[in-house]
């Protein structure tokens, strides 16, 4: 915890003492270059999100550093987009990118591509493996839950993925107990990781994070990032899922539940981040009417804001899920 800490907040003052548009201290020059790195000829990415918040500029400087830190060690990947989802009660929607976000409902950046040998980490072929942290970081800061409950209940959100029955896509549990996440220099054991609270801080009312790491041949100096099946999509290595423990930038303690009652609850966002995981976008328009209200147009599990406890799968989100992966592993 002391070390990510201490790690953000320096990333912090960087990105206040600038205005948001230009230069600042990045391993890459420009914010937007994170985006900018990897455009290249006959290399498909979405358009490059406005930088608009002190968030996506805390966002981008974590990518920035932790491909850095992939430099250095040789990796066949890179970390290439964050998805993240924010808190209705904050008054915050997100970039309109994310809040926007239609059409086939998949990740635009990059797909898993079945039985890739370069997903080492991974099962038997054909599956898509999952693990979560079992340390102290699986246990957010308020709200007394313990690192069983929050397990569980990141379970039961995956098991809700799973249980959908247009898709043979079998999701299996990686058995490794102990500290993940390679934003942070942990453990990589499985293609979607459960990260959990305490290694990552956002701003704003951000709640949770997904982050997606692609292959790349060559990776530096700036990386290609590949394309092997020729299904439009870059190649999906792995994704890291965070759940924010403060309120606010290290405000107070965000309080999480398990209840289905009782915001924040853990489900409902597991099962949010758990549906970027399986390669989904952002769903539907996310507006505030004319008496202040939230609206959501239509609502579901892959809206870009956080409405209160959600714990089943909405119309969309099965949609959005069988046409991703109906065909797996063959499409």
């Amino acid at each position: 915890m002391k070390k990510v800490l201490c790690a953000i907040c320096a990333m912090f003052l960087v990105a206040i003492s600038i205005p948001l548009i230009v230069e600042a201290a990045s391993p890459h020059g420009k914010l937007a270059t994170t985006w900018g790195q990897i455009k290249g000829e006959g290399r498909r990415v979405p358009a490059a999100p406005a930088i608009s918040t002190i968030n996506e500029v805390i966002l981008l400087d974590m990518m920035d550093a932790a491909n850095v830190g992939l430099d250095g060690q040789g990796a066949d990947y890179r970390v290439a987009t964050a998805e993240y989802i924010t808190s209705g009660d904050s008054g915050e929607i997100g970039n309109t990118v994310i809040a926007n976000d239609v059409g086939n409902k998949r990740l635009a950046f990059s797909d898993f591509v079945p039985f890739d040998a370069r997903r080492t980490w991974s099962g038997p072929a054909g599956t898509i493996t999952y693990a979560i942290d079992t340390t102290g970081d699986a246990v957010p800061f308020a709200g007394g839950l313990t690192q069983p409950q929050t397990d569980a209940a990141i379970v039961r959100a995956t098991n809700s993925w799973d249980n959908l029955n247009c898709s043979n896509l079998p999701l299996v549990r990686t058995p490794f107990a102990g500290d993940i996440g390679v934003i942070v220099g942990e453990a990589l054991v499985a293609d979607i990781q459960h990260a959990g609270w305490r290694d990552l801080e956002f701003s704003g009312g951000t709640i949770g994070a997904t982050f997606s790491f692609a292959f790349c041949d060559p990776c530096v100096p700036t990386p290609v990032f590949t394309d092997i099946n020729n299904n439009g999509l870059f190649d999906t290595a792995f994704r890291e899922i965070y759940y924010d423990p403060f309120v606010g930038f290290f405000g107070p303690p965000r309080v999480w539940a398990d209840d289905g009652v009782t915001n924040i609850d853990v489900e409902t966002v597991a099962l949010h981040e758990i549906g970027h995981g399986l390669s989904q976008a952002h769903f539907g328009k996310v507006f505030f009417d004319k008496k202040g209200n939230l609206k959501f147009a239509p609502k579901a599990v892959m809206n870009a804001v956080y409405a209160g406890p959600q714990q089943t799968l909405l119309g969309t989100d099965n949609g959005g899920h069988c046409g991703n992966w109906a065909q797996w592993p063959n499409n």
